[in-house]
């Protein structure tokens, strides 16, 4: 994650996940939601692992309001999301 200003990395940012799988083949509704909370590193990265998910969602925690950052049904068991807020 970098500040869009500054080009620089956003150490400490709190992003809250939700996240969301599949169940029972129908492939029409989500189930089994979670939510996490990650903090980015020194160098503005975050890493985690999910055991099951086909839609992931972040928010980061900016002053008094939550701003969606990112929001899409995954196809991949890796992924890489950049963030510039």
């Amino acid at each position: 994650m970098t500040d869009r200003r500054t080009q620089q990395p956003v150490k400490g940012a709190v992003l809250y996940l939700e996240t969301a799988y599949y169940r029972g083949g129908d492939y029409d509704s989500y189930n089994g939601y979670r939510h996490d909370t990650l903090t980015t590193d020194a160098q503005g990265r975050f890493t985690t692992r999910f055991p099951l998910l086909c839609y992931l969602a972040i928010e980061v925690k900016q002053a008094r309001q939550d701003t969606l950052v990112y929001a899409q049904e995954i196809n991949s068991k890796s992924i890489r999301v950049d963030i510039r807020l």
